[in-house]
């Protein structure tokens, strides 16, 4: 291990979820929050530049692409990431910039294109989470000239094809393959030019890419997915695996399993890192935060909460129904009867597995928070000693490489997170006080080096 990465590997390493007001369905009902803020560029900027401060990895942003009436409202109005994650690479210095984009509705030139074009502009820190896409809403298919979303497995098979294609063109130039001669007339070197010519299942794309290698030659690659396939998919090719475990032994044994997974594909598992998603809630003391907390929670009416699940829970692929409406939000998971659905929609898996055992104390409500984003642990509750120390036992049991935080109210929370629980780390060494390098993959102590193919499971 370099003596850049073995660095690295001993600091707790964070992301900063931004969406809008925050995660937190009814964030923007709050007094202090600004309904707009999903489409101010000035407020995104602001939140931004707080997490350079505070020295996260980088910043993230999630996607959608299909909304209806029921969806979360700080998806309901917002920005492209692709676009945001450009034009934030402007006005910041050092942050990383991940932008999330699917696999299954878009091509591999145009992203490939776009990705590296914002890349270059930020001077190296883009990074790109890549998903298959949940279809929450039924109808994304839709959108894109579809009959149907495609199957779980399907879309698994087509998202290797499109990073392998991806990968394809961003190696369509060697870095240093523009030389700029003036006095020969040389402006490339023509050696240094790889065609692609890849006929694939789903893609058949000639290349090459009309753009160079950035500073840090592609985008870095993430990913989130807890299924078999998910699993494979990012111990494959991502170097931030994303992932929600309710405690450190759940935890540690996804992060055993991934980083056994990335070592039979031929990859160093240290160059792996996983973040587990949390919505810390940061006071002064334990009831104060929970105070927080109750005070956004009634804020959620039952009505947002039944129409949603009425309409989640009445997927085509669904054996039998619930009646929703016949229901309170406060009812229990167990009494509505989930439960007895023996054919849960492919995305209900996470979910699942948070509210096993639980069924009979998960309400509505708490249900409607986790399908929609919020990934509340008693762990992260409380003081900002207590959260720091929960987030250096987890880190010490190997149960995360570091946070993707997923801030229930912006840009407070994030603020009070930076302010007092950072210094904290910082003092005990398991944050860094400066960034080490320029380039986001130099965050994660990464080389620069050309993205390739992992070989097949051996």
């Amino acid at each position: 291990m370099n003596q850049h990465l073995a660095r690295e590997r001993r600091q707790i390493h964070f992301f900063a979820y931004l969406v809008g007001t925050g995660i937190h369905l009814a964030s923007w009902r709050h007094d202090s929050a600004f309904p707009q803020a999903s489409i101010d560029f000035a407020h995104q900027v602001k939140l931004a530049r707080t997490a350079e401060d505070a020295k996260f990895d980088a910043i993230f942003l999630g996607d959608s692409l299909a909304i209806d009436q029921t969806s979360n409202p700080g998806i309901l109005n917002r920005f492209d990431p692709i676009g945001l994650v450009t034009a934030l690479g402007a006005v910041t210095d050092r942050i990383g910039l991940i932008a999330t984009s699917s696999t299954s509705y878009d091509q591999p030139y145009n992203f490939a294109r776009a990705a590296l074009t914002a890349d270059h502009i930020s001077g190296g820190r883009v990074g790109w989470n890549i998903v298959t896409t949940r279809d929450l809403t039924n109808s994304t298919a839709g959108n894109y000239g579809a009959q149907e979303h495609l199957d779980h497995s399907l879309r698994y098979r087509r998202a290797e094809e499109f990073v392998t294609v991806t990968q394809g063109l961003w190696n369509s130039w060697d870095q240093t393959a523009f030389v700029y001669d003036k006095a020969q007339g040389t402006f490339f070197d023509r050696h240094k030019l790889n065609r692609l010519n890849h006929d694939g299942e789903f893609f058949q794309v000639a290349g090459p890419l009309n753009i160079a290698p950035s500073p840090q030659h592609s985008p870095l690659l993430a990913q989130a997915g807890t299924s078999g396939p998910g699993q494979q998919l990012g111990a494959r090719f991502a170097n931030a695996l994303f992932a929600s475990h309710p405690d450190i032994p759940q935890a540690r044994r996804y992060r055993d399993s991934v980083r056994a997974q990335a070592a039979a594909f031929g990859r160093n598992p240290d160059e792996l890192y996983v973040y587990q998603a949390i919505s810390p809630v940061v006071a002064d003391s334990q009831e104060e935060a929970l105070e927080r907390i109750r005070e956004l929670d009634g804020l959620i009416t039952d009505q947002q909460v039944l129409d949603f699940l009425q309409e989640y829970f009445a997927a085509p692929v669904q054996e039998g129904t619930v009646d929703f409406t016949r229901l309170g939000a406060d009812a229990t998971v167990a009494q509505a009867g989930i439960p007895r659905i023996t054919n849960p929609r492919s995305d209900f898996r996470s979910a699942g597995e948070q509210i096993r055992g639980r069924e009979d104390e998960v309400t509505l409500k708490d249900l409607y928070s986790i399908l929609t984003g919020d990934k509340r642990n008693n762990d992260f509750i409380g003081t900002p000693e207590h959260v720091a120390e929960s987030l250096e036992r987890w880190h010490a049991a190997g149960a995360a490489d570091g946070f993707n935080l997923m801030f229930s109210l912006l840009p407070q929370d994030l603020e009070r997170f930076a302010k007092s629980v950072i210094p904290i780390l910082q003092e005990r060494g398991l944050a860094r006080t400066e960034y080490a390098g320029t380039t986001l993959k130099s965050h994660l102590g990464l080389e620069p080096l050309p993205s390739r193919v992992p070989a097949e499971v051996r």
